[in-house]
């Protein structure tokens, strides 16, 4: 497909969404071709070194949430941000953060814009190069966070970690691995073991690594790369954080450092899981004092980052009483589930997932909350929306029928409604759970709920 310049934001929507159309994943030389041409041109104007320090964020669940988090602290302290995070949940433009803010349509149109001269300059060199639409993505947050003059940028993988787009990046100064679980097997591999070695690929020699050290078989790979790579290597257990008080509206929590005393931390979220998310930004920022000079990176402005950080849809409170979590795995949603039984108020839960996922265990996890008193069914619209028939089967297999309400709606905005129904009747709250799109549907769309309902 031959580029062409889209001079609007509707425009250049448009032209993104036909891009899996035309495009197939390139093999990683490709891309790293056209990454090196972008750094020689303009005399270096958009490389890698006009993006500040670099923190590569990979893993399978909370990578989103330690990068917000790292966002937030660094900001804090007096740096500028560049974050380059996926999926979005409503706008493209969620993706590329400037000092905490969604970039405007215009920087978006401009980059978008860069990018289609640079890819027509390179056809001369390469005509039958087609950037995917995550490289597209990629290579705009370069302009974008360049243009911006930012002092850090925060990027976090794709898919995967070692042939993902953003393992071209040559020199980051702190590599990050959150919890590895079992998702995307069809193009990471069928064991722990095997995803994580996938994900620590974006080690690189010399660089200080941080981890989640929850599962021996990801750690072992993690600590192995790190060492074959002569890394410092920094992990985070559950031994390293201490969950002190939940209230209705935050948690209170504790870090232990070999370095510093950082008191009580208060996140203003109730999901448990944002405890060792948290901690593993902490252990960062304190890799970035020692190995990077961030000196401006102090107590209070960790205290701080941390207590004014928000992550959208995760456990968030959209609505009075009503809650969005993007659990959307085995392990999102055992720390979904696990954040429920802390409060165990009673409560709707309306679910849908993906058709490609092993959504079997998911839906066993949740029908052991006692507390949910109906599970709302719906379906997410596309080809890759599991079937409503297929999931409430699952949900009739393991929910207790004596206590636990089944019922399907084909519409989300239905579904929604009757969740709210019967909120209003008998009290506790309504929980969205199961994908990032149901989330980002519902996220979208809820301030005409709350007119509606």
């Amino acid at each position: 497909m031959r580029e062409k310049i889209a001079r609007t934001y509707a425009g250049i929507e448009e032209f993104m969404a036909n891009v899996p159309k035309f495009a197939t994943k390139n093999p990683m030389e490709e891309t790293r071709g056209f990454y090196e041409y972008i750094q020689s041109c303009e005399n270096g104007r958009y490389s890698e070194k006009n993006l500040g320090k670099l923190i590569h964020v990979a893993g399978t669940n909370g990578k989103g949430s330690v990068c917000a988090f790292l966002q937030s602290i660094c900001r804090e302290s007096g740096y500028r941000t560049g974050m380059f995070t996926s999926p979005h949940l409503v706008t493209t433009r969620e993706r590329f953060q400037i000092d905490g803010s969604v970039i405007s349509e215009e920087a978006f149109v401009e980059a978008f814009d860069w990018l289609c001269s640079q890819i027509t300059a390179y056809h001369r060199i390469r005509p039958e190069y087609c950037p995917t639409y995550f490289e597209r993505l990629f290579f705009m947050g370069i302009y974008v966070f360049a243009r911006a003059g930012v002092d850090v940028t925060i990027l976090e993988t794709g898919l995967g970690g070692r042939l993902d787009t953003t393992n071209v990046i040559e020199s980051p100064a702190v590599t990050v691995i959150t919890e590895i679980g079992l998702d995307h097997m069809t193009y990471l591999g069928n064991t722990i073991g095997a995803i994580a070695s996938e994900k620590a690929g974006i080690i690189k020699p010399g660089v200080p690594v941080v981890f989640s050290d929850r599962k021996s078989a990801a750690s072992d790979v993690i600590c192995r790369k790190a060492q074959e790579s002569g890394c410092e290597c920094h992990a985070v257990s559950e031994n390293d954080y201490k969950i002190n008080e939940i209230q209705k509206k935050f948690i209170d929590f504790s870090v232990v450092s070999r370095y510093y005393d950082y008191g009580r931390l208060t996140a203003d979220t109730t999901a448990v899981y944002q405890a060792e998310n948290a901690a593993v930004a902490v252990r960062t920022c304190e890799v970035l004092k020692k190995a990077c000079g961030f000196d401006r990176i102090t107590v209070g402005a960790i205290q701080d980052g941390i207590r004014k950080m928000h992550w959208a849809c995760r456990m968030e409170e959209v609505s009075p009483g009503v809650y969005i979590d993007g659990a959307h795995n085995e392990d999102g949603i055992a720390a979904f589930v696990q954040s429920l039984r802390m409060s165990p108020e009673s409560c709707v839960l309306i679910f849908s997932v993906m058709r490609d996922k092993q959504y079997d265990k998911m839906i066993e996890m949740l029908c052991g909350l006692s507390m949910v008193t109906d599970f709302v069914v719906t379906y997410i619209p596309g080809e890759r929306g599991a079937g409503l028939d297929e999931i409430r089967a699952v949900f009739a297999r393991y929910a207790d029928i004596h206590t636990q309400r089944i019922c399907t709606f084909e519409k989300i905005e239905d579904a929604l409604a009757y969740g709210l129904s019967v909120r209003k009747r008998d009290g506790g709250r309504v929980y969205i759970v199961g994908s990032l799109y149901l989330a980002g549907i519902v996220e979208a769309n809820m301030e005409d709920y709350d007119d509606r309902f």
